[in-house]
Parts: C-alpha cells; structure tokens; sequence
C-alpha cells in the first residue's frame, strides 16, 4: 500500500490499525493508485488466512490541514464512501469521478452504482465503482443507508465537532435501554442524536426509527406517530400506546424519540413500557427536561469545544476546536472563498466564545459572512450582548445567548422578511410554497414576493430549504419556529391559525376528490407529506374547540390514506371527534362524509351501522354520488354478513349511479365488490367477468391498490375452481404490487398462498408463505388473520403426521372463530375439511375433543409457540 501510494505522488497523513488515509496531489493519481495497489494485492497468495482483500473509498473535496494531518466534511465524506464498499471494491464519488474519467489507465473503467445515502446523513452521493482488468468486479449490494432499515432524514448541513460526543453516546445506547440527551435549544441534541443512529446501524437489524413530536401538541398522539414511524397498522378495540410494547418485544432496533419536552408525560409512561417488554430496543430521546423514571440514563449534550483565550491564535490552532470548526463549515457554504488567516483567526474565536458554542448560533452567525465582514461581523454581535448585560463580558446563559441571536438576525431582517419570518411559524413540520404564499400573504405581504423573501430567510438560515424532491419545501428549525410564534401576537395567530386549517382543509379535499384517478401509492405519498400539517389544523378545530366544520374535511377526506398507512385508530380518533362537534350542527353531508370514513376503519358490523346511516344522510342532502360510494362501502359489509341478496341491490344502485358519474374508481370499486358478491352465490364464471372489468379500469388509471385487491379476488375464485397453480399466481401478483407498509394486506396475500401451495403439495413454500403470514399478522394484531395462519399451520402438521398437536392447534383456531363472530371463507374451509378428514382417520371423536379443548385453553403466543415448534 505504502509503494503504491508514494509512486503516484501521494502522502499517508494517518494510519489507523490496517487502514491508510492518503492525500493525493489530482484525483488521477489516487486512482492510479488504487490500480497498483490492487493489482499488487491479487499477486500476493494469502489464501493461508483465508483471503485478505482492501476497500477503497476516493473522494475529492476541501480540508484543512494542521500538525500534518487533515481534517473536515471531505475526510469524513471519505471515510464513509468507504465504509459501504466490500473487500476488494474501489469506490468513486461523484466529484473524483468528474475529475479522473477522462484520464483512466488502460484496462481500468467505472460502473455506474447510482445514487446512495451514506452515513454522513448529508445529500446523497453517486457512487462509481472502478473496475479493473482481470481483477474481480462482482460484490453484494452497497451497505449504504437506503439498503438498511431506518427513516433518518437528510440533514442539510455537514456534521462538525461531535466525534467525540457521538463516541461517547454510542457505548451509552449499547449499555442502557433508555437514553436521554438533554441540554438547551439550540444545542445539537437532535443532530448528535442521528448521527449515532445511523453509525449504530449496522448492530440493529430491524433499523433506526426517527420520531419528531415538535409538530405536534396533543399527547394523544404520541403513540400514533411512533405507531406510523414503524409501521405498525392501528387496530379497532386496543389502545395504541398498549400495543406498540408487545410489537416491539421480538425486535431489535433503535428508537430517537425527538423534541420530547411538552409531551414528556407519554413519553415517559410508553418508553417505561417499551424498556419492560422489549429487551433489544433502545430508546433515545432528546429533551430539554429528562423523563425521570427508572431505567433512564443521561447525557447532557455540551456546547462545541471554544477558546477560552484568544491570545496569539493561530488559524490551525484554532481550528482545532469544534465551535470554529462549524463556524468554518457554514461560513464556506455561503461563501466558497472563506479562509482563517492570522487576522481572522482570533476574531473567529471570540465570536465563537461569545456565543457559547451553540451550534445553531454559530450557524446564525456565520450566515452573515456573506454581507459583514468578519471583524464588523464581531462589533455587532460584541453591541447586543452588552445591551444584554449592561456592559459586563460575562459569559450569558445560553438559552439567552440563543434568543439573543434569533433576536439579532430577526431585527437585521427587513419589514417583510420580519413578517414572514413570524408567519411561518404557524407551518408544523414543513410547507410548500404555495401553502406559504396562501396562508401567509396578504396583510401587507405581497404574495408575489414570498419566494424571494424565502430565499433570503434561507440565505440568513432562518428558514431551511429542501430542493431535492420533485417539489421544492421548506421548515423551520425547532428554535426558531418556537421564537416565531411566542413573537406572534394572539390575535395575528389566531388568524394565521384559521388560515393554515382553511388552506389544508382546502388541500384535504381536493386529495379526497383526486383519490383514485391516478397512483395510490403517489396519492399516499402527497398526503403523508402534509401530515404534521393536517395534524395540526385538527387539534386546532377538534381538540382546541376552534371551528370542527372547517377540519371535519380533514377527518373524512383522509379516510383512505388512514386507512392505507396504519392510521386506523388516529384516523377513528379524529373521525368521532368531529362527528361529536358536526351531528348537531345542521350540515348532513359533512357528517355523511365522516359516517362513509368511519365505515372504512371500525369491524364490520359497526361498517354495516355506519354505511347505512352514511346513504341516509347523503339521499335526504341530495347528494347522488356521494351517496352511491357509501351504497358501495354498505354492499361489501352486507356481503361479509351474508346477506347476499341486499348486498346485491345495494352495488347494482351503486354502479348505475356511478356509471352516470363517469367515476371510474368508483365503477371498478363496484364491478369488485359485484365480482365478490357474485362469487359468494357460486357464479364463479360470472364473477371472474365483474374482475376483467375492474382490473381493466384499475390498470387505465393506475391504481395499484386496486389491482392488488382484484388480483387476489381472482386467487380465491381459481382456486374455487381447481386451480391452485394459477390461484398462486394471482396472490404472488398481488403481494408485488403491495406497499412494505401495507403488512395487514401482505398477511392475508401469504396466508392464501400457503394454502394454495399446500394444494399443490409444496409444504416448504408453505411453510415459509404461513410463517411469514403469521409475522405480519401478530405485527399488525389481526387476530382473524393470526388464526387463518394458525389453521394453516395445522393443515402442515396433519399432512406430516402430527396428529395431537394438530387436533390442539385446531382447538385454539376455532375458539377465535367463535370468539371473532367469523366464518370460514372457502378456501379456509377447504383446509378445514381436510384437517378434520385427517385427524378422524387417527383419533376417535372422544381424542379430538379432548385434544381441541387442551388447544381453545391456549393463549395466543403459546399456541404460535406450538405451530412454530410443531411444523419443520
């Protein structure tokens, strides 16, 4: 390594154990390193010790250099490129790739791995993998974060002067369960706080799961945003903070429980839960008050390192201290010809020492080196904290020293910027631009003007920008948005507050009408995208009692994404809510809109209650359409209670009205349900004909929801027929078009398909379709799907021969039939039958009967524990 190195001209500045970190005078030379070393590698025989291969990383970028050694973002950048390769893989960002593609040696090129997160959490970097002659080039996957469990954020900025904060938090999360990272505003909990998340996860298989509560201020919803973060579905009958516990309890993962001061109490009672049940999850929270309560450990997270004299500073030495580190780093970003000289060195210091080493003062500060020089710069900051003070230089307290500098940039800003600055605050989690110029213009802000008014807010880092996306968006930070609204007066919030929930009432509608006319997963994707939003402007109208007509949109119109994202019970929350404020206050077709909604997300025969109320109130407000959706909604609650030949009369109104409508979604919604209804009467050839028509609509405008749901219709009807090999087919069809969030509906698309692939006598297929059925069922606690699994479970050990613990097993399932008021469905049937048929032939009816009541005494996990134990 070392020859190769020094023969293209470069220079190893650190070893650390058997890595070698190396600068280079051009990217081609690194290159041409890399080549020989690899080269010289694969002559050497090392087989002895089983092989010995090197990965590379190569990037290009700025550094600074003190004491022969080099430091900042590129190092760091580097050094996690590298840590996603695999043993003898050289890898290229983006940057090296510009410089050195034009200039490769012969027999080497660059295969184009595409976009990839790394663990820096920054923008995402295309990865370029050089290849060389008659050196292998075929490796697994990149270890990068998008091909490991986590929902960590992409943070703007680089990550300066925490290593050895991030050292010490990761050995405290691998020691203690509960994790709490507590200090000022400001401070950098947060960041240090995802920074150790994505270095841990590699150690947790089941990921890294990050949840904000800064959006929201209804403890209520504490458990409902953890439940959505990891994806776990909302059940009718149990509370969720009761089930995250026990979801948790065989995984092993990590959970950043973020913002957490002013919910602290839900906080506390659901992390004590969590740590009681679940012995592989750790949990970090950041807070500016600890949660106190047992098990809890914690770490104040201190300011960046400062100065503490600023005498004869050099720009090396003091760019060894984090604060000016950071202050560097965002200097640079706004202005790329920032450098420390001997002048400005000192000065830096000071201005760093003066604010504490707040990271987000720091980061304040430095966005003015675009317009103040860096002395005039100190002058001014020098002017505000002695009119703080009364003159005295004593070191302020921090949280002063914050409000002190948001105080500062606030009063540089200019009239308008002021008043949108203040405006903004009302947002929660982020905002469109057009949400910004609608919610917040008029009132002496030009709507014209808010996106150059939003840039310059970004320029001063008062506002954060995301660009990458297909539409651009913006947030405020914690503190400022915090700052924003306690400088709002009530009235101006008031009034900002009535907008924001008439602009996103406003958008929940228009995603209401536009729901079905083109992707659902885009749809879901839209929706989700406003949740802090939508959030907000209910707790606004519902739980602070403002106006429930004006939200009850909200409510409804997502019943869907709700019903679709694991929401049920918050959807349920919001949903009753609104009908307690609406029943009474004379507008029938809002309370309609919510009865249709409720009918989605509550068991069948309160569905049936809710539809049938639902088409009432639509028919007495005129409202056709309206009316014919609900009718669709009550046929398939019919035909799930038997009662076939209203359900019947109920889709065929249903159809004509929507036919009339032209609603397409809506046509192919009743041409499924008739296809279902039909096939319960026997008509299995009619009912195929009702499916050809909905996929036929459903692939015109793309929904692959749709197609999912009449893909395995189509299973249970093959399969009715005989024909368990294409039965297969159609749930594989359908389980591809589901989303990985979508676990309820993947649970019953694997529980039918072990069934069919026992009809085909494959038992190891399903065995692995049962199992994997019955993971996402306990997952998403759906007990009916948990004992369809469980019976196909029994189905397994009957054919092996396991007699008794097949009649238990079957004892425990039919229990839960009972208790859940449900039916076989033919294709459980079929498997029933066989069961019975098999255990009849080796026991007596007395055998059976005993064996079957042993089983009903089960609980749920022993009876998973005897299915998992019983079947090989």
């Amino acid at each position: 390594m070392n020859a190769a190195i020094a023969s293209h001209g470069g220079y190893v500045f650190k070893t650390m154990g058997d890595a070698f970190c190396a600068a280079f005078p051009t990217a081609p030379q690194a290159v041409s390193a890399a080549i020989d070393a690899q080269r010289s590698l694969a002559k050497i025989d090392f087989s002895s010790i089983g092989g010995l291969r090197v990965r590379m990383g190569l990037h290009t970028g700025y550094a600074d250099e003190r004491d022969a050694d080099y430091f900042g973002p590129a190092v760091n950048r580097v050094a996690r490129l590298m840590s996603i390769g695999h043993g003898g893989q050289v890898l290229l960002s983006g940057s090296t790739r510009e410089l050195a593609h034009s200039d490769l040696p012969t027999g080497a090129s660059l295969i184009d791995l595409g976009s990839h997160r790394l663990k820096d959490l920054t923008e995402p970097e295309e990865v370029w993998q050089l290849k060389i002659e008659d050196i292998p080039a075929e490796f697994p996957p990149l270890r990068s974060l998008d091909a490991l469990p986590n929902n960590l954020p992409i943070q703007r900025t680089t990550f300066v002067g925490r290593d050895q904060d991030v050292a010490e938090v990761k050995e405290l999360v691998n020691r203690h369960r509960l994790l709490t990272l507590v200090g000022s505003g400001g401070v950098g909990k947060t960041r240090v706080a995802l920074q150790v998340g994505a270095d841990l996860l590699d150690q947790y298989p089941d990921g890294v799961w990050f949840a904000d509560f800064a959006p929201i201020t209804d403890p209520e919803l504490v458990s409902s945003v953890i439940a959505q973060v990891l994806g776990m579905s909302q059940q009718e009958g149990k509370r969720i903070d009761e089930s995250i516990p026990p979801w948790l309890k065989r995984k092993k993962l990590v959970l950043i429980l973020d913002n957490c001061e002013h919910v602290l109490e839900p906080v506390a009672a659901l992390a004590a839960a969590i740590i009681g049940t679940a012995p592989e999850v750790r949990i970090v929270n950041t807070s500016r008050q600890v949660l106190d309560i047992s098990g809890e450990e914690v770490f104040r997270v201190p300011s960046l390192d400062v100065p503490h004299t600023i005498a004869d500073l050099t720009p090396a030495a003091v760019a060894q201290f984090g604060a000016v580190a950071l202050f560097v780093d965002r200097a640079r970003s706004v202005d790329k010809s920032f450098t420390l000289t001997d002048d400005t060195a000192p000065i830096v210091a000071d201005i760093c020492r003066r604010l504490d080493g707040i990271p987000l003062a720091i980061e304040l500060a430095a966005a003015r080196v675009k317009v103040l020089s860096v002395p005039n710069l100190a002058q001014r900051l020098n002017e505000r904290f002695k009119l703080l003070t009364g003159g005295s230089r004593d070191v302020l307290p921090r949280q002063k020293t914050l409000v002190a500098l948001i105080d500062w940039s606030y009063d540089l800003l200019t009239p308008q910027e002021q008043t949108l600055f203040l405006r903004l605050g009302i947002f929660a989690g982020g905002f469109a631009l057009e949400a910004a110029t609608r919610v917040c213009g008029g009132g002496g802000l030009d709507e014209i003007e808010i996106l150059d008014l939003l840039a310059s807010l970004t320029d001063k880092s008062l506002v954060v920008a995301d660009t990458s996306g297909k539409q651009e968006r913006y947030h405020l930070l914690e503190s400022t948005r915090a700052y924003a609204l306690e400088k709002l007066d009530t009235a101006e919030r008031e009034r900002l507050a009535r907008a924001h929930a008439e602009y996103f009432s406003a958008l929940a509608h228009e995603a209401d009408e536009r729901y079905g006319t083109g992707s659902t997963f885009g749809w879901l994707a839209d929706v989700e995208r406003e949740l802090d939003n939508f959030r907000a402007a209910l707790e606004w109208g519902l739980t602070q009692g403002h106006d429930a007509v004006l939200v009850a949109a909200i409510a409804g119109g997502l019943e869907q994404f709700w019903y679709r994202n694991g929401l049920a019970v918050e959807g349920r929350y919001w949903i009753e809510r609104a009908l307690e404020r609406t029943e009474s206050a004379g507008q029938p077709v809002i309370v309609a809109r919510l009865l249709y909604a409720q009918s989605w997300l509550v068991p069948a025969k309160r569905a049936l209650e809710a539809a049938e109320r639902a088409v009432n109130l639509y028919e007495s407000a005129g409202d056709r359409r309206g009316a014919a959706h609900a009718r669709a909604t009550l046929a398939f609650s019919l035909n799930q209670a038997g009662r076939l030949d209203e359900a019947d009369e109920s889709i065929t109104q249903a159809l004509a009205v929507m036919q009339e409508y032209k609603d397409k979604h809506g046509i192919a919604k009743c041409w499924r349900y008739k296809g279902a209804i039909t096939g319960s009467r026997g008509a299995r050839a009619e009912a195929r004909d009702f499916y050809d028509k909905s996929l036929a609509i459903l692939r015109e405008i793309g929904d692959e929801i749709g197609l999912s749901l009449v893909h395995a219709n189509v299973g249970e009807i093959e399969f009715a027929e005989g024909h368990a090999q294409e039965a297969l087919k159609a749930a594989t069809d359908a389980l591809a078009l589901r989303r990985p969030l979508d676990k309820d509906a993947s649970a019953t698309s694997n529980a039918n398909s072990a069934a069919y692939q026992i009809a085909l006598n494959d038992l190891t297929g399903a065995h692995a379709s049962a199992r994997e059925a019955l993971r996402l069922a306990r997952e998403v606690q759906n007990p009916y799907t948990t004992a369809i699994s469980l019976q196909h479970f029994a189905s397994l050990g009957a054919l092996q021969g396991k007699i008794q613990s097949t009649a238990q097993l079957l004892g425990y399932v039919d229990v839960q039939y009972k208790e859940l008021g449900a039916t076989r469905e033919p294709t459980e049937k079929w498997c029933y039958d066989k069961i019975i048929a098999a255990l009849r032939e080796h026991l007596s009816e007395a055998e059976v009967a005993k064996l079957s009541t042993e089983g009903a005494a089960w609980s749920e996990d022993k009876a998973v524990e005897e299915a998992l134990k019983g079947v090989a």
